[in-house]
């Protein structure tokens, strides 16, 4: 597989060092070092760019391997110290189980998180806070979280409206803002949930870290006043607005997105039907892989950029609506890992 740019030089060393979104990743990438998060730099630029292209993110992996850390620190990056617009919420009431009657306290947390999601979404979608960023997180979700926060509410985004959140029923739809985060945190060392709905806003996020060791005190990523509103600002959320993205900022050529509509023509051949936006949620991805000055997120040089950001948009967006078939069908496994042989984060799904 070959991603190829018309101009695909690396980006000189005063644009890098000037572009906010990079001085946001830098200090993403360095905090995590600082609290003892052992990952790859991609795992963390993956977090960012999925967030800039779907609402809701849910981040899988196993316990203790400093997920709740880097949401904390996406958080402090991008709001600072203001505890009224980033909510960290215990999902699920584990700790029940030792109180004899869990279905009273697991309620009471339920409505408990619902009441500060729904405030969060009614602050985030006055006028005035439109250029400010929320974050709403869930930590230590069960599959019922999962059902009720995350693919209740992507089946409503899909619709333009919301009308419930779990426990709590409106009295009239209302909108759900741009600006707010919605992020899960799930221990699993494999997350197998086959859900159109909750694909289609989410993005599920494979996270590879190991362990995490002790945290580190006082480390606190510096924010600036326009970090967020850069982070806004640079979101395209269609794929008409990424193709255009694309062509504005890096003399794109329509074959580095080729084996997106390959892959979905390789499943289709095998019955495996995908809807019309499913492509065009991995061009969203892809083109959010770019600051919205045209600077690679995951990689300065364009080519390598793209591939990165190429092989996650397929793992995470494309392949996730297949695994039953590919699991299957050995023939269309071989297949794809011809297709794929070059991108190894969508290898991966292949063997999960």
């Amino acid at each position: 597989m070959t991603v190829t740019f018309v101009n695909s030089s690396v980006q000189t060393r005063d644009t890098l060092s000037l572009d906010p979104e990079l001085k946001i990743i830098t200090r993403l990438i360095q905090a995590s070092a600082e609290v003892g998060i052992q990952t790859d730099p991609v795992s963390i630029v993956n977090l960012y760019v999925a967030l800039k292209s779907k609402p809701l993110a849910i981040l899988t992996g196993i316990a203790q391997s400093g997920k709740v850390a880097l949401v904390r620190i996406l958080a402090q990056a991008l709001i600072g110290d203001d505890p009224f617009r980033c909510q960290m919420m215990t999902g699920h009431a584990w700790w029940a189980g030792q109180t004899g009657n869990v279905a009273l306290f697991t309620d009471m947390l339920t409505r408990l998180n619902s009441d500060k999601i729904l405030n969060l979404i009614e602050e985030a979608g006055r006028p005035q806070n439109a250029h400010r960023v929320y974050i709403a997180c869930l930590t230590r979700i069960s599959p019922a979280e999962l059902i009720g926060f995350f693919s209740e509410l992507a089946c409503q985004l899909q619709h333009g409206q919301l009308m419930r959140l779990p426990s709590i029923h409106l009295t009239e739809p209302i909108a759900y803002p741009s600006n707010l985060l919605l992020i899960g945190t799930m221990d699993t060392g494999r997350f197998d949930w086959d859900d159109a709905d909750l694909l289609a806003k989410t993005t599920i996020v494979q996270w590879s870290a190991a362990e995490a060791k002790p945290l580190v005190a006082g480390c606190k990523p510096v924010t600036t006043v326009d970090d967020e509103s850069e982070f806004l600002s640079s979101r395209v959320g269609n794929e008409w607005l990424a193709r255009a993205k694309l062509v504005r900022f890096l003399n794109w050529d329509a074959r580095c997105i080729q084996l997106i509509y390959q892959v979905r023509d390789l499943l289709q051949a095998h019955q495996v039907s995908l809807t019309d936006a499913v492509p065009g949620e991995a061009v969203v991805y892809f083109a959010n892989a770019w600051s919205q000055r045209g600077v690679g997120l995951f990689h300065s040089a364009n080519t390598r950029n793209a591939q990165i950001a190429l092989d996650l948009a397929l793992a995470q967006t494309v392949l996730p609506r297949a695994k039953q078939a590919i699991h299957a069908s050995a023939t269309l496994t071989d297949q794809l890992r011809v297709a794929l042989a070059a991108l190894p984060y969508s290898l991966a799904v292949l063997d999960t």
